[in-house]
């Protein structure tokens, strides 16, 4: 007992190696046989020989080094019981924390969220973290100092580093969720629960994502399934490019492996779908492939699971597989979606040979008998757009003939062309389809074109189709069949492919597009130039464009395209006015002229739109005069003009010429134009009227300040194309009017805009909106003498009641700012009229004595 105490009295001296070795005496017991139940060892320690000697425990230190510990794991304890509910419990420091108007909503969505989801996962417990690896802990440190007596200072120093460091990772495990990125990534997982669709939500949640993962240690280990579930199905919803996609969800895979978690069966088929879509469909396969076992088992991913590899065999060129997997697929169930042979069909169609294509069509027949009626336009369109574009054009001009006999003449489709050509009589089945039997018939044979879709209309409704698909590409080898089966195309069909080139807008597409319409110019001016010229004596006049690779051009491209109509060149000039080209435009007109092509309205129109946008007043209206003599404008041809107008009358703008014509003048022409109209022309331009049109042409008066052209205006707009004023066209009179009384008539240009800020001009809009007001009450009362009310008026009734309040305000500021007696003002509306060639114009009723009480 004495060796025992002494070297305890070591061991604490070693423990504590700045308390230097103090003697001490130790009292034996009297007689040897000590250890009865009330026996007991004191220890004493001395600072010197000679000092009053102290009781000693050698065991305090321990104790209190113990008792430290576990009030550390006392308060991590009550910690994780503040956690265990989650962030986002009622009583947590962080919802408590939020203002009483915050926590509210935020418990109200928790909610919600909690009824449609389910309620979260809580977080892990302590028991479940920390208890056995604490005790491992403890376990080691103390059996540590009673196995290693002899190595006993350096085995308890090297413990209690061990004890440090695991205690301060247990620290910041436990002090994580208080994180700042953890707070933004639970900030960002609530805004996308709230609204899954929010593209700017998705995009967030993943930042904060990859910002807790980099800086939180344990993030990964801690963060709850439901949570991981949710960042990936922001991912997989979010629209993010293939690539982007598959590369987070791979991030997301390998994040969850390194956690050791294991994927849903969802997430995996999304994951192998993600890696296809994003290009890399070898590794696709090699997933599908490890995950067979694990997938195949349940029923209802079975389907999916099995679909999914018939579509990635057939991306990676394997077409027999993805068949073999297909049909083994169908024969056990025949309630399965038939429609997993349209990819197979599309590979067999990319493989070289007469073998590849015998069999693409014998699928075809299959899937058709599959189908039957079930079969869309949207099946016929992937299949024979994608044997078109493999280069099977035979194949698939007759896919596209069997679409336009669907349910017209059923003994032209090719489920019966087969049957009757092999003599099977009753219904077909797909188990009665083979190659051997395709092959017997020949499938020339099958997928013969009938005569009566031998000619150029035909072909132009699949290009029709096509190009309004965005397949402007397939269209184009629609016009190399043509070629090859004797149809000689037209030129709208070539019109068609630049239109559809042209909208694609990419370079490739674009050299396309005007590469074939210059070849169409070129042709229409070899035609004329032949026609005019003798070829011996003149030289041939060539268009000039920037010529290009003869690999990127099409192989119809190379064969003698029809000539150019307007409409190419029209196609044309508007392609390059968009670009700002104006020396295309500018050669392109000269074209036009040497191809002996009478230009049309819609040619004009763009020539107009681009002098509009360059504010050139005079060249606009120049090339208006000179055209028109020779073609017949349409209505968007005075829009265009009106929209020059509206330049012309605003004094703020510094565009103007002094040969543009008047408001008045510019509406008289457009009512003579209209007058000249065709019944159904007009019944046409009635349609084509629009309140925008109708708002501009009464702004354009309003701001050349003709009060009694605004009138006529307004009143012919209601006879002829039955417009009526409302409330845009209220404040362009008011502000018109105000401006009269506000503005003298030397303002300079550069003021005019910042006039209608001034008190003075708000003080006058004031005034002639309370006029305004009381013109209608005066109205409205009216017609309630007559036992009406506003809300009774039928529309055509109401458009009468607002023209009539607002021809009535200007004929009272015309007799304000001009000082003119209801005469000499009818007098001045019917000079306007004249003027405007609207001489028997019905103006409503003049000023009246009551009207006269207003002045």
């Amino acid at each position: 007992m004495l060796r025992q105490a002494i070297r305890g009295a070591r061991w604490y001296a070693a423990r504590n190696p700045s308390v230097s070795l103090r003697a001490f005496s130790a009292v034996t017991a009297r007689r040897l046989d000590f250890g009865g139940p009330n026996d007991k060892v004191n220890f004493f320690e001395q600072d010197a020989p000679g000092q009053k000697r102290r009781p000693f425990d050698p065991e305090a230190e321990e104790l209190e080094e113990r008792e430290d510990i576990q009030n550390e794991l006392t308060k991590v304890q009550e910690e994780l019981k503040i956690l265990e509910n989650g962030p986002f419990h009622p009583d947590s420091p962080f919802i408590q924390s939020l203002p009483e108007e915050d926590r509210k909503i935020a418990l109200e969505a928790l909610r919600k969220y909690e009824e449609e989801k389910g309620p979260t996962e809580p977080l892990p417990s302590l028991d479940d973290v920390f208890d056995e690896e604490l005790d491992e802990m403890l376990k080691e440190e103390f059996e540590g100092m009673a196995t290693e007596q002899e190595n006993w200072q350096d085995s308890a120093r090297e413990q209690r580093k061990v004890a440090a460091r695991k205690a301060s990772e247990a620290r910041k495990l436990a002090g994580s969720d208080s994180h700042p990125y953890a707070e933004r990534f639970r900030k960002a997982l609530r805004l996308y629960m709230v609204n899954t669709s929010d593209e700017r939500a998705c995009q967030e949640l993943w930042k904060a994502y990859r910002r807790c993962k980099q800086a939180i240690p344990g993030f990964l280990d801690a963060l709850p399934s439901k949570a991981m579930q949710a960042v990936w199905e922001s991912q997989t919803t979010s629209k993010l490019s293939n690539t982007v996609r598959s590369t987070h969800l791979q991030t997301l895979v390998q994040d969850s492996t390194s956690a050791g978690k294991s994927l849903a069966k969802p997430q995996i088929l999304s994951y192998i779908q993600a890696l296809h879509t994003g290009g890399a469909t070898s590794q696709a396969l090699e997933q599908w492939e490890a995950y067979q076992s694990e997938l195949s088992q349940d029923k209802e991913d079975l389907e999916e699971y099995w679909m999914l590899g018939v579509r990635l065999f057939a991306a990676a060129k394997d077409p027999q597989r993805a068949q073999d997997i297909a049909l083994a697929f169908l024969s056990n169930d025949q309630s399965r979606q038939p429609r997993v042979l349209i990819p197979v069909i599309t590979a067999w169609g990319l493989v070289p040979g007469k073998e590849a294509e015998v069999k693409a069509w014998a699928l075809y027949l299959q899937l058709k008998t599959f189908l039957g009626p079930d079969m869309t336009m949207d099946d016929y369109d992937q299949i024979s757009i994608g044997l078109l574009t493999a280069g099977r054009l035979d194949t698939a001009v007759a896919i596209f003939k069997d679409m336009m006999v669907t349910g017209q003449d059923p003994a032209k489709d090719s489920t019966a062309v087969y049957q009757a050509a092999l003599g099977l009589a009753g219904n077909l089945h797909a188990s009665s389809i083979n190659e051997q039997a395709v092959n017997k018939v020949s499938l020339s044979a099958l997928t013969m074109l009938p005569r009566q879709f031998q000619n150029r209309f035909f072909y132009a409704s699949w290009m029709k189709k096509l190009i309004g698909m965005g397949q402007v590409d397939s269209a184009a080898l629609v016009i190399e069949l043509m070629y090859e089966r004797n149809v000689r195309p037209d030129t709208k069909h070539l019109n068609g492919l630049v239109a559809g080139w042209l909208h694609e807008g990419n370079p490739q597409a674009r050299d396309k597009a005007e590469r074939l319409a210059w070849s169409m110019i070129q042709h229409r001016i070899d035609a004329v130039w032949k026609r005019f010229q003798p070829i011996e004596t003149t030289p041939r006049l060539e268009v000039k464009y920037q010529d290009v690779e003869s690999s990127r051009i099409p192989h119809f491209m190379k064969r003698e395209v029809p000539p150019a109509s307007i409409e190419t060149f029209s196609i044309l000039l508007l392609h390059y006015t968009r670009r700002g080209d104006h020396d295309m435009v500018k050669y392109l007109v000269k074209c036009l002229g040497d191809a002996h092509i009478q230009p049309n309205s819609y040619f004009m129109n763009h020539l107009l739109y681009a002098e509009l946008r360059k504010q050139d007043i005079r060249s606009l209206w120049t090339k208006f005069q000179k055209m028109s003599a020779s073609v017949r404008p349409d209505l968007e041809t005075y829009a265009c003009l009106w929209d020059c107008a509206k330049l012309q009358f605003d004094r703020g703008r510094t565009s103007y010429d002094a040969g543009f014509p008047s408001a008045r003048q510019l509406f008289a022409g457009m009512m003579r134009w209209y007058s000249q109209l065709t019944p159904r022309a007009r019944k046409v331009t009635n349609t084509e009227f629009s309140k925008d049109l109708y708002d501009q042409i009464v702004r354009c008066f309003c701001l050349s300040k003709d009060i009694p052209g605004t009138l006529v205006a307004i009143h012919s707009m209601r006879t002829t194309f039955g417009f009526a004023p409302d409330d845009v066209t209220a404040r362009l009179i008011v502000l018109q009017v105000a401006r009269l009384a506000g503005v003298p008539a030397d303002t300079p240009k550069h003021r005019l805009r910042r006039l209608s800020s001034t008190p003075r001009s708000k003080e006058n809009i004031g005034q002639v909106n309370r006029l305004l007001k009381l013109l209608g009450e005066r109205k409205s009362m009216a017609l309630q003498a007559q036992g009406l009310s506003v809300e009774q008026l039928d529309p055509h009734e109401t458009q009468q009641y607002q023209l009539e309040i607002m021809a009535q305000l200007l004929r009272i500021v015309l007799s304000r700012t001009n000082r003119l007696d209801p005469v000499q003002i009818e007098r001045r509306l019917a000079q306007a009229a004249a003027e405007m060639e609207l001489p028997d114009i019905d103006l409503g009723s003049p000023l009246g004595v009551e009207d006269s009480q207003l002045l």
